[in-house]
């Protein structure tokens, strides 16, 4: 089993396959089943052959082996069961077996995570790979948005530092929400439109902004920037994953000025492309060490109280201003 990085094991679905062979991927991220779906859809003839559920893979084995006696075979997606025992698999394997060692096409395996304890190194070692890819941190979330930022010729026009600011946006916007970011760049890359021209509703006020009214510090303009997003329609929980992401951003910052005393190299240390230093330059003046330890010990118990309320929106903006004050 590979140990996988998003941004590489997007390439790697992206990219021309030398030979036909079965790629097993373990993620909680469903940005890989998007990408492979239609990656498929543009190669294959027809609707995409996909088997799920508990005879996925023995309905799969039969579509393999009826192929090439009654119709060309197609790529296909298989989709394990949410939850499977060790005791399961091994009958699983038991159909697997009935494999040729040599494929006349490729599939994709879909699984979550909690395979990582029931499939073995070798049980695809015939066929292919298992690949196994948890969700990107912060530096490896901006490389996985650059890949999916490049699969629009649009963006393709663009040099780094124009795309660095885009991608920048993106985060704020959408934290690390991979099909949110993914569904902007192609409706930007369809319609021509800028990022902002893109947001649905108002396409003025987003969650953008309220990070940016967070860093002033301002607090009546907290207050009317979450009452602009709640008529946009945009939901309070992805307003806080963007506030999340950008005050670690913040907290990353500070702990290599500490260290260095010099804030280029802080930023430099900290990965931080240059579109987005300006608005941490300004935080950091507003924020302290005490605020944000405060703000983390707090902000997953604060996710929980938004989910299913009706006036979270109302919430969310109590809380920061309470937090600031």
């Amino acid at each position: 089993m590979q140990r996988i990085e998003a941004s590489k094991l997007l390439q790697l679905l992206l990219d021309q396959e030398q030979a036909p062979n079965i790629k097993v991927i373990l993620s909680d991220n469903s940005i890989f089943k998007k990408i492979i779906e239609e990656k498929l859809a543009k190669e294959v003839q027809g609707s995409v052959p996909s088997f799920s559920g508990k005879t996925a893979i023995p309905d799969f084995v039969e579509y393999t082996a009826s192929g090439t006696l009654f119709f060309a075979q197609q790529k296909s997606i298989v989709l394990l069961p949410d939850k499977l025992t060790a005791k399961q698999w091994d009958e699983e394997k038991i159909h697997l077996q009935r494999l040729p060692k040599k494929l006349d096409t490729s599939a994709y395996f879909l699984a979550n995570m909690s395979y990582k304890n029931i499939i073995k190194l070798n049980d695809f070692q015939l066929w292919g790979m298992v690949y196994q890819c948890y969700e990107p941190n912060d530096l490896e979330l901006y490389k996985t948005l650059e890949v999916l930022l490049n699969r629009y010729p649009t963006f393709q026009k663009l040099n780094k530092s124009e795309q660095s600011a885009l991608l920048q946006v993106a985060i704020e916007t959408y934290s690390s929400d991979l099909i949110a970011c993914d569904l902007h760049f192609s409706l930007m890359d369809k319609t021509g439109l800028k990022f902002s021209e893109a947001m649905a509703g108002n396409p003025e006020v987003n969650a953008f902004h309220v990070v940016d009214a967070i860093a002033k510090g301002d607090l009546y303009l907290i207050e009317l920037r979450m009452s602009q997003c709640e008529a946009c329609g945009q939901e309070p929980t992805s307003i806080l994953m963007a506030v999340v992401y950008f005050l670690k951003q913040v907290a990353s910052v500070l702990r290599y000025y500490e260290e260095t005393k010099n804030l280029k190299t802080s930023f430099e240390k900290a990965f931080i492309p240059y579109p987005a230093q300006a608005r941490i330059q300004k935080a950091i003046q507003v924020l302290t060490k005490e605020k944000l330890f405060h703000f983390f010990i707090v902000a997953a118990k604060l996710e929980m109280s938004l989910r299913g309320q009706k006036n979270g929106h109302k919430i969310l903006a109590t809380e920061f201003i309470a937090w600031l004050s």
